[in-house]
């Protein structure tokens, strides 16, 4: 797929900005640097929807976390924060994107759809990269073990959240890593990653099927990416471009991530990832 303009960039990246504003197109066109008609045609065309589409995507698929992952807030109370008037507006337009009900999706989600949804590119620009080389320290885990399809990886994230409640863990305790054994994006099965938190403490059996295991220790390649966690660039870019260049060798361990901070409320925009290649040395 060709790289859309900058101007789209642009645009992509004020909206995820100010996501429960009201924004105009002549002021995206504006921050954008074009006439308004010319970013409507560019945007429909880099993005497949218009500016205001895209908005309202954001929007349902911020509310879609609340509804799955914070199981206390109520439906109306995520509906007013996704700009809806009330609930029955809200069910209205979430079912006619979605395909199922709030309450339906908070129960049993229908994630393939959902990723064929939302998993769209935070920004068509690949960002600059810089490497550290840095020492990880062998870290202890308790861990989610995913295997299948790309689409259900969220199941498995609920599974260790549930974990994480029942053992007193709450996001910022302790951190969170997905540890990368397969690189591919989309897979219909075979798809496998591990999603962990960092825990010292025995493992005792469990309904969410969190098992120990451990990151050894070792250099690494380090890059921090800041964004959606749908599309992470610096995976690739590591692989096809750094390494070749660099000298180094890889280690016999996959690459992991470090969710740096996690949570409902952090905004994608805001998502911190450092990006670990494990090498030799």
């Amino acid at each position: 797929m060709p790289t859309p303009p900058e101007f789209v960039g642009r645009a992509l990246s004020h909206l995820h900005r100010h996501l429960y504003e009201a924004v105009s197109l002549t002021a995206l066109a504006a921050v954008a640097g074009v006439s308004a008609f010319h970013l409507q045609r560019a945007f429909k065309h880099a993005c497949g929807h218009s500016p205001a589409e895209r908005l309202r995507l954001l929007r349902l698929k911020r509310a879609s976390m609340r509804l799955h992952f914070e199981p206390p807030r109520s439906v109306t109370e995520i509906a007013f924060e996704a700009g809806y008037e009330n609930a029955e507006s809200f069910s209205r337009a979430f079912r006619r994107v979605v395909g199922q009900s709030p309450s339906e999706f908070r129960q049993q989600p229908d994630w393939p759809r959902w990723r064929a949804l939302f998993a769209f590119p935070f920004s068509p620009e690949l960002p600059e990269m810089h490497v550290e080389i840095v020492h990880f320290p062998e870290t202890a885990v308790a861990a989610v073990e995913h295997l299948g399809s790309t689409a259900t990886v969220y199941e498995s994230t609920r599974r260790l959240i549930e974990w994480r409640r029942a053992n007193r863990v709450p996001p910022g305790s302790a951190a969170t890593y997905g540890i990368h054994h397969d690189l591919r994006t989309q897979a219909e099965s075979g798809y496998r990653v591990d999603l962990a938190v960092a825990s010292e403490r025995a493992v005792a059996p469990n309904a969410q099927g969190v098992v120990a295991k451990r990151i050894p220790g070792g250099r690494c390649a380090k890059v921090r990416h800041t964004g959606s966690r749908e599309f992470i660039p610096a995976v690739q870019w590591l692989y096809t471009e750094w390494l070749p260049a660099s000298g180094e060798q890889l280690r016999d361990f996959p690459p992991f991530f470090h969710y740096v901070n996690v949570g409902p409320d952090v905004a994608e925009h805001e998502m911190l990832t450092d990006v670990y290649l494990p090498i030799t040395g």
